[in-house]
C-alpha cells in the first residue's frame, strides 16, 4: 500500500525540495533518484523552474516503481538481521531506565507489577524468545484479568503500554500489540466536596485526633499542596520566616516547575507551632525528623480516621482527603469565575485539565447553566 508521491518545493532554493509518500504506514522522503539507480538530483539546480521540473520527473519515477512492487531499503531493515532480544530481557531493560528515571515511586511501582505480572503470565518458553513473537491476543489474554472493573483494567493496558510503546519508538517492533487491545472506559474518580459544616467539623475532629491529617488537610485546602507528595515531604526549609510562602523546587512538585505558594493566616499559625523547636533546615513536619514517613503513611491514617469520621457522621463515603483540594478549587471557582487564576493555584499544566477538574465536580454543570441559556 503506497499513496502517490508528491513533490514538496518551495520558492526558497536555499531550502531542499523532496519527494513525499507513505508505504505501507511509513512516510518517505526522496531528495533524490539514488535508490532507483536514476541519475536525478533536483537540488542541485539553480533555479525554481528547472528544480520543479526535475522533481515531477522524480515523483514520476518513483511512481513507476511503487507500482512495480519496489520497495525502499530501510536503513533500518539492517537491524533485522541481528536477532532480536528475548521479551524478558527487552522488558527489563526498559523498566530499569524507568526505575533509574525522574518518575514517582507509585509509578514505578505500577511498571515494576505489570512486567512481574506479564512475564509470569505467559509460558516461560515465549516469555525466553523474540519479542516478535507476542501479539494483541497474548495482550487481550493477560489484561482480561483484570477486568473487574474499568479502571483497573486500564491502569494495567496503561502500565504495559510504556514498555510496549518504547519497543515500537526504537524500532525493535513494528507495531505496537497493546494499542490495539480492547479499550474500557474508566469511571473518574469522585472526590466529593466538603460543605462549610463539614470542613469546620472535620478539621476541627483532625486537630484532636489525628494532627498529622490535621495539617496535610490544611496544607491541602489552604495552600493547594498535593497530599502525598508534596505536603508530606514538606521540610522547614520549604517555609520563610514568617511562615507566609511556601517554595518547592521543580523537582518537589508534580509540574516539575519552581513553585511559590502563599500561605493564609489560619495555615501560617499551624505552620509557626510545628516549626518551632525544629533546628535541622532538612526536618520533615510530619515526622519531625530528617527521615520522611513512608508514601502509605497519610493513606493508612486516613482509612483509619475515615471510618470513625463516617460512623460519627462527620463525612460520606466519596469524601477524601483529596476533597480538601478540590473543596478550596470550588471555593476558589465560585469567588472568581475565572479558570486562570484557579490553573495558578492548582499548577495545572493547561486550563482544560482545570476545566475538567470541576466538571469532574459538578461545579459547572449546575442548575446556574440555566440562567445563560439563548433566548428567543
Amino acid at each position: 500500500m503506497f499513496t502517490e508521491p508528491k513533490v514538496i518545493l518551495t520558492k526558497d532554493l536555499s531550502q531542499r525540495g523532496y519527494v513525499s509518500f507513505y508505504l505501507n504506514g511509513k512516510r518517505c522522503r526522496e531528495y533524490n533518484g539514488k535508490k532507483l539507480n536514476q541519475d536525478l538530483n533536483p537540488n542541485y539546480c539553480t533555479t525554481y523552474a528547472d528544480r520543479l521540473r526535475h522533481f515531477k520527473k522524480l515523483a514520476y519515477e518513483f511512481t513507476k516503481a511503487l507500482e512495480g512492487g519496489w520497495a525502499p531499503m530501510i536503513e533500518n531493515e539492517i537491524k533485522k538481521t541481528k536477532p532480536l532480544p528475548s521479551l524478558q530481557a527487552a522488558l527489563e531493560t526498559i523498566l530499569r531506565d524507568k526505575l533509574s528515571s525522574d518518575l514517582s515511586k507509585a509509578y514505578k511501582n505500577d511498571l515494576s507489577k505489570v512486567v512481574e505480572q506479564f512475564t509470569q503470565f505467559l509460558p516461560k518458553e515465549q516469555i525466553q524468545q523474540s519479542i516478535s513473537e507476542v501479539n494483541h491476543l497474548d495482550i487481550e489474554r493477560f489484561l482480561s484479568q483484570f477486568s473487574s472493573s474499568a479502571t483497573y483494567y486500564m491502569n494495567k493496558r496503561r502500565a504495559l503500554n510504556v514498555f510496549f510503546s518504547e519497543l515500537h519508538r526504537t524500532k525493535l517492533l513494528i507495531d505496537n500489540p497493546v494499542q490495539t487491545s480492547l479499550k474500557k472506559k474508566s469511571k473518574a474518580t469522585l472526590h466529593k466536596i466538603y460543605s462549610q459544616q463539614q470542613l469546620k467539623d472535620v478539621l476541627e475532629y483532625l486537630s484532636l485526633h489525628y494532627p498529622n491529617l490535621h495539617l496535610c488537610c490544611l496544607l491541602a485546602y489552604g495552600c493547594f499542596l498535593r497530599p502525598h507528595q508534596e505536603a508530606r515531604l514538606l521540610c522547614v526549609r520549604h517555609i520563610n520566616i514568617d511562615c507566609s510562602k511556601i517554595v518547592l523546587a521543580g523537582s518537589e512538585n508534580k509540574s516539575k516547575r519552581i513553585r511559590v505558594v502563599n500561605v493564609p493566616l489560619y495555615v501560617q499559625s499551624l505552620l509557626k507551632t510545628r516549626i518551632e523547636g525544629l533546628e535541622d533546615s532538612n526536618t520533615y513536619l510530619m515526622s519531625k525528623s530528617i527521615t520522611p514517613f513512608n508514601v502509605s503513611y497519610l493513606n493508612t491514617q486516613w482509612s483509619r480516621a475515615k471510618k470513625k469520621m463516617i460512623d460519627a457522621g462527620l463525612i460520606e463515603k466519596d469524601q477524601t482527603i483529596y476533597s480538601f483540594r478540590h473543596t478550596a478549587a470550588v471555593n476558589v471557582y465560585k469567588k472568581t469565575k475565572d479558570l486562570h487564576i484557579l490553573q495558578q493555584l492548582l499548577q495545572h499544566s493547561n486550563m482544560i485539565v482545570t476545566l475538567n477538574y470541576l466538571r469532574g465536580l459538578g461545579e459547572i454543570s449546575d442548575d446556574r447553566l440555566r440562567d445563560v441559556l439563548p433566548e428567543l
